[in-house]
């Protein structure tokens, strides 16, 4: 059984609302500092710096227009899109993302209505997990080599450092980041395929410290009815109906951040599927495995299916063992097969 498109738009946000840049979990997780002596990679400046990236996007009071520009290749067909969006944090935790003018492609009135409804429905997702974040510093470090240009330029006024971010193992996209010297935040982030493919922009145009709200400003509100996925066994028995799998990761390249439950319904519009979603993160990228427990209908043999990557999004679903799985994220097939491999 496939999980419903809703869900699956809600937690991939895919299509049009695909950025070329990455981000991370809401801020469950539990970061761990970077501690001793600088890496070898980057400056005290710019590990400070790193620091600061950590948590700008919701702990400082800001907002601008962002011009988002991206670029993938389905099978033998290239996508673009580029519009601009406006985007603010009170500092306290609660943020706004709009999508404002949609400029590439040319869409019919109707299809471009539907565009921005689209965006307005999954805003929370690209706000956590489109934008270039960092979860983690301690795991970012083991995971990537950020690098320090000791390039200076300005973004929509701002000084910033120019820092890249590439994974030190494996095939992966590079980051090209202009951070704001003072407050962390990522002014501009480019995405590069191995080959060289710019796959997306996110660049601010406009920008303000600390602006002044109206005391009804329209911040975000969370329209995601997952739950935390409880820490006995006989209470996830309870909540699912099933025992849970969630990825075993053993050091590995991704750190599990957190469980919940998502229900979605049946693809038939006659009852409700209960799904265990695992989030994980390498201190960059994320990722979501979800396990759908036992299904009479599905067929015995083990079928997994992969689907044809999506810009830096590839997505996996299946069954194995006569149980439900699926797995997406920019990671590649293989590592999510694998994460999905580690529950059993």
């Amino acid at each position: 059984m496939r999980l419903s498109s809703l869900l699956l738009a809600a937690i991939t946000g895919l299509a049009f609302g695909l950025a070329g840049c990455g981000d991370v979990s809401s801020g469950t997780s539990t970061s761990t500092s970077m501690g001793g002596s600088p890496t070898p990679s980057v400056g005290l400046t710019s590990e400070i710096l790193l620091q600061k990236m950590r948590t700008a996007a919701t702990a400082r009071a800001y907002s601008g227009v962002r011009r988002v520009e991206q670029s993938w290749q389905v099978g033998e067909t290239v996508y673009s899109t580029s519009y601009r969006e406006d985007v603010a944090s009170d500092g306290q935790g609660r943020f706004a993302l709009q999508s404002l003018e949609l400029i590439a492609p040319s869409l019919p009135p109707r299809r471009a209505e539907l565009w921005h409804m689209l965006q307005e429905s999954r805003d929370g997702f690209l706000f956590r997990y489109r934008d270039f974040r960092m979860h983690d510093v301690a795991l970012m470090v083991t995971n990537y080599s950020p690098i320090a240009t000791g390039v200076r330029t300005t973004v929509a006024g701002r000084d910033c450092e120019e820092l890249v971010f590439a994974l030190r193992h494996g095939a992966a996209f590079t980051y090209n980041l202009a951070v704001d010297h003072e407050t962390g935040l990522v002014m501009r982030c480019e995405q590069v395929a191995n080959d060289g493919r710019v796959m997306g922009l996110v660049e601010f145009e406009t920008f303000e410290l600390q602006p002044n709200f109206a005391a009804d400003f329209p911040w975000d509100e969370s329209s995601n009815q997952e739950a935390p996925l409880p820490d006995s066994e006989a209470s996830r028995l309870a909540a699912v109906g099933y025992v849970p799998r969630q990825p075993q990761t053993d050091g590995g390249r991704f750190r599990l951040v957190e469980s919940t439950i998502v229900r979605s319904t049946e693809p038939d519009g006659m009852g409700e599927v209960a799904w265990v979603k695992s989030t994980l993160t390498d201190g960059i990228e994320v990722v979501f495995v979800l396990h759908g427990g036992n299904d009479p209908s599905l067929v015995s043999e083990d079928v997994m299916r992969v689907a044809p990557s999506v810009g830096p999004w590839n997505h996996v679903e299946g069954t194995l063992n006569g149980e439900r799985f699926m797995a997406l994220g920019r990671a590649s097939a293989d590592e999510l097969l694998d994460l999905i491999a580690s529950t059993l």
